[in-house]
This record gives C-alpha cells, structure tokens and sequence, in this order.
C-alpha cells in the first residue's frame, strides 16, 4: 500500500455502491477518507467540518445538486480541489463544473485506474503547493 495519508478526501454521492466503490479504491492506496455524504448540503457541511484536500462529487443529487454545491464550497473553500464523478457528459454542465472551478473529472462507469490517476493528478498538485508554501 502507498502512503498517500498526507492526502485526505470527501466522497459525495447519492449512490451507495459508487461510494462503496471509490472507498474501497482509494483505501487500496492508502488515501486518508475523512468522510462521505449523500448529497450537496450535506457535503458542504462536512467540507468546512473536515477540511478535505479533494472532493469526489457527483453532479446529480437530491436536495442539492453538485453543481450548487461545488459553487458553495468554493466560495468558503476556494484552495480544496474537486473532481466531478459523473456518467452527465452534457457540454453545458461540464462547461458550468469548469467555470465554477473543477479540478478534474471521472467519468461513470469508472474503474480503478480511472480513479487513481485523477486522484494522483491532483494529489501531486497538492504536494507541490505545499513544497511551494515551504
């Protein structure tokens, strides 16, 4: 197992098996899992509370969409570095998720390695900022 637990990361979505799913893999590589909801204010929440380096955020949910709270979570939390997970590839919503300031997206159906490169993609940034920081 890598040691990834210098990274920690909230999973959002409604689907229990998809969070099932990307607990799973992303403990395989030793990610620090601070918490999981099912839908956006509940993440928003849990956001402040946690303090994640990275969101895994679906973009259709009940109560409160992904989009809505990737807005929300961003205005209090602009350093935190989402990825969508989505099977929506509309152009409006990917257009809207990157305006709105994404770091990155998985597309559903997904797999492991799908997961694990986003995630590393942006598990690298983060270290290199706190190198920079330094």
């Amino acid at each position: 197992m890598l040691n990834n637990k210098d990274i920690s990361i909230l999973i959002v979505d409604d689907s229990d098996i998809t969070r099932e799913t990307l607990r799973v893999i992303l403990r395989s590589e030793g990610y620090d899992l601070v918490g999981e909801a099912t839908d956006g204010d509940v993440a928003h929440e849990m956001a402040i509370k946690f303090k994640p380096n990275i969101i895994l955020l679906d973009v259709i949910m009940p109560k409160v969409s992904g989009l809505e709270a990737l807005k929300s979570i961003k205005l209090v939390m602009p350093e935190v570095l989402i990825l969508m997970v989505t099977a929506n590839k509309d152009q409006e919503t990917v257009t809207e998720a990157v305006h709105a300031g994404i770091s990155g997206y998985i597309v559903k159906p997904f797999n492991a390695k799908k997961v694990l490169d986003a995630v590393a993609q942006v598990a690298t940034k983060i270290r290199q900022q706190r190198q920079v920081a330094q």
